[in-house]
């Protein structure tokens, strides 16, 4: 009975350790004005370092019709709106250019012993934490603007930039 219950415990303790290495970073997210559903990018590890194939996970979060649950993108999502291309990597940096936003290259890097992303904002560079996309209320596949939100790296102050279409 003690050695079943021992066994039960290590299996337990086993259960959480591998669950805590699969802890979720999300380095920021895409919203959008047309609903509440939002693009996430997570960072992709594989044993604790940037994955050199796919450094960022990338999928849809349901806020509405379906709440919490996910799905990944289609093809057509990823090669022409919310994907992205590696344009350098290394174990611990990737360097990336977003599909919804090629103007801007976006560094995935360990910042206080996470893994974020930074980005000029307002020509400061900044941890990036959200891009808003706002849609044209009569057609939703046109863009009116984007904003980028981040946290200063000098100084800690929330930016906001404003980029119209």
């Amino acid at each position: 009975m003690a050695q079943n219950l021992r066994f039960l415990i290590v299996i337990a303790m086993l259960t959480i350790l591998s669950l805590e290495s699969q802890a979720i970073e999300r380095l920021f997210h895409i919203s959008r004005s047309a609903n509440r559903n939002i693009v996430c990018y997570d960072v992709h590890l594989t044993n604790g370092q940037l994955d050199c194939n796919e450094p960022i996970h990338v999928y849809w979060h349901n806020n509405e019709d379906r709440p919490g649950m996910e799905d990944e993108l289609s093809f057509i999502q990823r090669k022409m709106a919310y994907g992205y291309k590696v344009v350098s990597i290394t174990p611990n940096e990737a360097q990336v250019q977003l599909t919804a936003y090629k103007h801007r290259i976006v560094t995935v890097f360990r910042h206080n012993n996470e893994w974020k992303c930074k980005v000029l904002i307002n020509d400061t560079e900044c941890l990036l934490t959200e891009i808003y996309v706002k849609a044209n209320p009569h057609n939703s596949l046109k863009v009116e603007y984007v904003e980028l939100h981040g946290i200063s790296l000098a100084d800690g102050s929330m930016l906001v930039e404003q980029i119209l279409a």
